[in-house]
């Protein structure tokens, strides 16, 4: 439902304070086919705004007409659903009644509702009625027959405040809800919502209000533990006091070892050479016997 809204604010996914100063987003909605040269546009001077509208309800297609002006928003106040839920619906291409809408994400220039009104009243002999943005939810107009004048539904909102401008946008959605179900009983009907920028002291507010971008750390602070060479192993001596034997070390576990294999291995190497050593054989045992003796073996 917000997919062709969202579309239609390309150029307000970045803050609006970092976009463009001094612009606010313009919508138009009507349930007649009006000849609106383009649907979706990014950025428009006010005058060229307000010259395509009058343009396309110069042959008076509606027989009620809603001015709505918001004051002190941003394109980016319009990228959430829950701001504007009922006009993300006309828009959107999901309300049944709708036939032609126009949206622009950055209008520079204030556009002139009044000047709109004027040329309605003067072109279709409209009647001008002005509502209370805050109490639209309660108004309750009486009937109209199908033989009066057009009827011109004027609507301003306050700017809303930095602390609690989602649901102060919520809420004036939803007072235009209601006021365009209470006056538009013929489902004849052309909404213009007009905005108006948000001042210096708004700006700066919104500004410092927005949270800072933080990364995220999936491994946490463990790899940069592990990455740190460890010195506390390899710490130098702090001073060259002491002796020799103090300093370093001569005798390690290894070389502990090594001795007490050596030990053994050269006391059976001694007793076997002794061994050796000590056998006594005569010579006159290798010699050969040549006697009668040695005839008779």
């Amino acid at each position: 439902m917000v997919k062709p809204l969202v579309a239609a604010l390309a150029l307000s996914a970045l803050p609006s304070t970092l976009a463009f100063r001094n612009t606010s987003p313009f919508f138009l909605f009507s349930t007649a086919e009006l000849p609106l040269n383009s649907v979706h546009t990014a950025v428009a001077q006010s005058a060229r705004v307000s010259g395509q509208v009058t343009d396309s309800l110069k042959n008076c297609p509606s027989r009620t007409y809603f001015i709505v002006r918001q004051d002190g928003v941003a394109s980016a106040d319009y990228l959430d659903a829950l701001s504007a839920p009922r006009l993300a619906l006309y828009l959107g291409d999901q309300h049944p009644d709708v036939k032609s809408h126009m949206a622009v994400s950055e209008v520079v220039g204030s556009l002139d509702t009044k000047l709109i009104s004027k040329f309605l009243e003067s072109q279709c002999g409209a009647d001008v009625v002005q509502v209370d943005g805050s109490l639209a939810e309660m108004l309750k107009p009486s009937a109209r027959s199908k033989d009066s004048a057009p009827l011109i539904v004027e609507l301003t909102f306050p700017a809303p405040t930095t602390s609690q401008r989602s649901v102060m946008l919520e809420k004036h959605d939803e007072n235009l809800g209601n006021l365009i179900a209470g006056y538009a009983d013929s489902r004849d009907y052309t909404v213009i919502y007009a905005t108006t920028a948000p001042t210096e002291v708004q700006t700066e507010s919104t500004f410092q209000t927005q949270p800072t971008y933080e990364m995220d750390d999936a491994f946490g602070n463990a790899v940069h533990m592990e990455l740190k060479r460890d010195m506390t192993i390899h710490k130098r001596a702090s001073s060259n006091d002491g002796g020799l034997f103090e300093k370093y070390q001569f005798f390690s576990p290894g070389l502990f070892m090594g001795l007490s294999a050596t030990i053994p291995l050269f006391f059976i190497l001694f007793i076997g050479l002794r061994a050796i050593s000590s056998l006594e054989v005569s010579y006159f045992a290798f010699s050969k016997e040549m006697g009668p003796t040695a005839q008779k073996k």
